[in-house]
């Protein structure tokens, strides 16, 4: 229920990326989509009982027709590698940047994901006892374990994406200002001579 929760905000979220234009998002909607769906058929409940229907059906489907079989593979592909493919559609959002604006995306993008990852590996150590801690209805922890989930890893990320807009800024400046440096410089040819009295 934990996962399956933070997969349904998350495959919402990368909907609306994806009808905004970042085309790179449509694999992981649609992994995060499937594995809400395989998520929802292990429990034993009456929503349940009709995926389970669904999928058993799309089993006995995918064994007499190739196409359906290989649309099921793929779709079993990204809901089973849903952050090779985030990477993946950071790469083709730095692919489809103007050429200017390359250095830039990479540089963001590149703090995006370390966020992301960083955030998500901190929370899967210890949200856990944090939680535990808490007086929350056990019915409710997954719920509550999965928006925090979904809440710090899109904290964690878009920290990390100001951070890279921030160093993608500075990448390219010097780190001492040009203008001072050559006064420091001319300075430095000025040796001291000692004045002649005789004259």
């Amino acid at each position: 229920m934990y996962s399956g929760v933070a997969s349904g905000i998350f495959a919402i979220r990368n909907c609306d990326k994806t009808t905004n234009g970042d085309i790179g998002r449509l694999p992981v909607t649609v992994g995060q989509s499937a594995a809400v769906i395989k998520a929802g058929a292990q429990y034993n409940n009456a929503i349940a009982k009709p995926i389970k229907i669904i999928l058993d059906t799309c089993d006995d489907i995918a064994k007499s027709d190739k196409v359906f079989n290989g649309l099921k593979k793929v779709v079993k592909f990204a809901s089973d590698n849903v952050n090779p493919l985030i990477v993946a559609s950071s790469g083709v959002k730095v692919a489809l940047a103007d050429k200017e604006e390359r250095k830039s995306t990479l540089i963001t993008e590149a703090g995006t994901l370390a966020g992301m990852f960083l955030g998500e590996g901190w929370m899967k150590k210890h949200l856990d006892n944090i939680l535990a801690k808490l007086p929350i209805n056990k019915k409710w922890l997954p719920i509550v374990k999965g928006i925090v989930f979904v809440t710090g890893s899109i904290s964690a990320s878009t920290l990390g994406s100001k951070i890279g807009k921030k160093a993608a800024e500075y990448w390219d400046k010097p780190l001492v200002n040009n203008e001072k440096q050559l006064v420091s410089d001319n300075n430095s040819d000025k040796v001291y001579k000692p004045l002649d009295y005789k004259s």
